[in-house]
């Protein structure tokens, strides 16, 4: 299977600077999912990146919404204007190919349920979720990989039509959002003072 993700990046390579915008006016009906993917792919990895985290989880989060609501791209003036560069646009080329590979060996249910209402309003509810864990700046390990392999999961099994992928991200989210519980269960019997 060709991924449409790599199909869609490899048109944009070729550009000298890449904004939101411009790439969302390019992708049209898929920009919401493959500006989700975009945002999560530096978090590919076990070492967390605080800042960056904080920034991109919030568009991911505004994109989790729309999907929810809208169905399209939700950005403000500032998030059009974000650039990217070229290299590191090609970091994120060259990790999407890395990821798309895995999926691609998992990748074996294609549905119409994916296209479906309740599917965008169940998987933007979920990538709200992951995106707000995405964004907290912990540093610990694994803290933004987590939320982020939940998003890409379910963004790319949106794209390419895939239940199994979307299944798999939306499981994930619910991990996430038991070590969230049980985090703050822990913290509270440890530091009661606090809560």
């Amino acid at each position: 299977m060709s991924s449409k993700l790599i199909i869609h990046l490899s048109e944009l390579r070729s550009q000298p600077v890449i904004t939101l915008e411009r790439l969302v006016d390019q992708l049209k009906d898929e920009a919401l999912v493959v500006v989700c993917l975009i945002s999560i792919l530096p978090f590919m990895q076990p070492i967390p990146i605080p800042g960056l985290s904080t920034i991109l989880g919030f568009v991911v989060l505004m994109q989790g919404l729309s999907l929810m609501l809208l169905r399209k791209p939700m950005l403000t003036k500032k998030m059009k204007e974000i650039q990217i560069s070229p290299e590191r646009f090609e970091q994120i080329y060259k990790a999407a190919v890395k990821f798309t590979k895995f999926t691609d060996k998992i990748s074996v249910f294609n549905h119409a349920w994916t296209n479906s209402r309740p599917s965008h309003f169940i998987c933007g509810l979920a990538i709200v979720i992951s995106a707000s864990f995405l964004s907290l700046p912990l540093p610990i390990p694994f803290s933004n990989f987590v939320p982020a392999l939940s998003i890409a999961l379910i963004c790319l099994g949106l794209l390419e039509e895939d239940i199994f992928l979307v299944i798999s991200g939306l499981s994930i989210t619910l991990a996430v959002i038991w070590m969230g519980i049980f985090s703050y269960h822990l913290i509270a019997e440890r530091f009661p003072y606090f809560f």
